[in-house]
C-alpha cells in the first residue's frame, strides 16, 4: 500500500515526500509514519495519521502495556508518599 505522505525533513528544511513510508506503532499506542526523505534520503518521522497497517489487536496490547506501566508508576510514588 503507498501513502505518499508528506513530511518535514530536518537536512532539507522542507516539507517532502517520504519514500518508503511504513505505518507504526509508538510506545504510547499512537500511530506514526517512518520514511526517508524522497531528496536527500534522510530518515523522516511523522507523528499522527490515520488508520495504521497494524492490526488493531496489536494497538490495544501496547495501549494495556503503557497502562500497566503507568499504574505501577503510580503505585511506587504513593507508596514514596508514606
Amino acid at each position: 500500500m503507498v501513502l505518499a505522505t508528506e513530511g518535514y525533513c530536518v537536512k532539507c528544511k522542507a516539507k517532502r515526500k517520504m519514500d518508503g513510508e511504513r505505518q507504526i506503532i509508538m510506545k504510547n499506542g499512537r500511530p506514526a509514519t517512518q520514511g526517508t526523505c524522497s531528496v536527500c534520503s534522510t530518515k523522516m518521522f511523522k507523528i499522527g495519521g490515520g488508520p495504521s497497517k497494524i492490526s488493531a489487536k496489536s494497538a490495544k496490547k501496547s495501549a494495556k502495556k503503557s497502562a500497566k506501566k503507568s499504574a505501577k508508576k503510580s503505585a511506587k510514588k504513593s507508596a514514596k508518599k508514606r
